[in-house]
């Protein structure tokens, strides 16, 4: 059983994850470019060092919501049911954020994922959070189905579905007549979805 983070761990992960959610309401605010660290400090109140512990770029804070909702949904594939399909449990966690409009305080509409995905500089921020992104979910992959960490199956399922979610996330920024975000979400992830789910290993 995983550890309970220490106050301390609590408070840094609550601090890491105002300065990502501040940066991203101030993108789609202001478009990225027009957005500096000392206002992305300023306005969470904290020094400019501080902000540098935790990222190293205002595009990193923006791609650290990717990552960090990829770590929660990594701990969520944990609690579902063993004998539940693999591809419908990862799909169920890597969905939830955005099933109903579910979105948390980033304001993940399409005007706000257009203001950060075309903005020059996000696309490498972009890239090495989905590196971290894919280590991570292919951990509790590997967990769940009971094999080593170096096993090519968990990666190989955890980077499709990683960027089944990021391309039609981008697909629906771009789109002048996408419709709900949701239901794009679900077919994506339904395509793949037979064929993940007879796997075994």
């Amino acid at each position: 059983m995983a550890a309970t983070p220490s106050l301390r761990d609590q408070k840094k992960a609550a601090l890491r994850d105002e300065l990502s959610v501040t940066t991203v309401l101030l993108a789609r605010e202001r478009g990225l470019d027009n957005v500096r660290v000392e206002d992305i400090v300023r306005q969470v109140g904290v020094s400019r060092r501080t902000f540098g512990n935790y990222f190293s770029s205002k595009e990193d804070a923006i791609a650290d919501r990717h990552v960090q909702r990829v770590r929660a949904a990594a701990t969520d594939l944990a609690q579902h049911p063993d004998d539940e399909p693999l591809w419908a449990a990862v799909t169920a966690v890597l969905l939830a954020p955005y099933r109903a409009r579910a979105v948390g305080p980033s304001g993940d509409d399409q005007s706000g994922l257009t203001a950060v995905l075309a903005t020059p500089g996000m696309q490498s921020a972009v890239d090495r959070g989905a590196r971290t992104a894919n280590s991570v979910l292919a951990q509790a992959i590997a967990a769940r189905l009971g094999v080593e960490r170096d096993d090519p199956l968990p990666a190989a399922v955890a980077a499709a579905a990683l960027s089944t979610l990021l391309t039609t996330l981008e697909s629906w920024a771009s789109s002048s007549d996408a419709g709900p975000l949701e239901p794009m979400l679900v077919a994506a992830f339904q395509r793949l979805g037979s064929g993940f789910d007879r796997l075994h290993v």
